[in-house]
């Protein structure tokens, strides 16, 4: 089925720019749009000002006009102000964001030198590398079985007992030994 206004329907009459032209606009779902020669031309009025002003008016237009040119520089300035202040805010941000990563960048070579630093430890610490300073550096021999002595725990503090007790009473001995040298000395005074 076609349409009459289609240009597509089988008979083709005259030029290609009067097949455009009987082209259906309005079968589309968007408003057609207007033709070069659909268009209105514009035309410029002018309009004479018949009326003078009074020099009162002309006072208070100039007043009004430098208060609004007054209010359009104050919100320029503080316009301009406030992209001022974004501006430095970003690059504040950036000097901090900086600052962080060469700090963060600090932090992980401390952590990876500490962890070298770790291994290292580790490493002098073993069991192998203190037997071995031991035998080679100070001439240490390992420990035979018959260096070893067992003490009996209750024979060791029974003779610790003993011992406080003498140098207790040698120094209660001394302590009595002196008072009476004391009291021998004031009697010869």
């Amino acid at each position: 089925m076609t349409n009459t206004n289609d240009f597509r329907s089988g008979t083709y009459y005259g030029s290609a720019s009067s097949l455009i032209d009987s082209f259906d606009y309005s079968r589309g779902s968007h408003a057609p749009k207007l033709r070069p020669q659909d268009k209105p031309e514009e035309k410029l009025k002018l309009r004479q000002n018949k009326k003078l002003k009074s020099k009162s008016v002309l006072r208070q237009e100039q007043k009004a006009s430098t208060a609004q040119a007054i209010r359009v520089a104050f919100v320029a300035v503080l316009c301009l102000g406030m992209i001022c202040l974004a501006l430095h805010s970003m690059a504040l941000k950036n000097e901090l964001t900086r600052e962080i990563s060469s700090k963060q960048t600090a932090i992980a070579n401390a952590q990876s030198e500490h962890i070298s630093l770790q291994s290292q430890l580790n490493a002098l610490v073993s069991m192998k590398t203190i037997d071995k300073v031991a035998v080679e550096n100070l001439g240490m021999t390992k420990m035979r079985s018959n260096q070893i002595q067992y003490m009996n725990v209750d024979e060791f503090t029974a003779a610790q007992k003993k011992a406080a007790q003498k140098e207790k009473a040698a120094s209660e001995k001394k302590a009595n030994q002196k008072t009476t040298d004391k009291n021998s000395a004031k009697s010869n005074k």
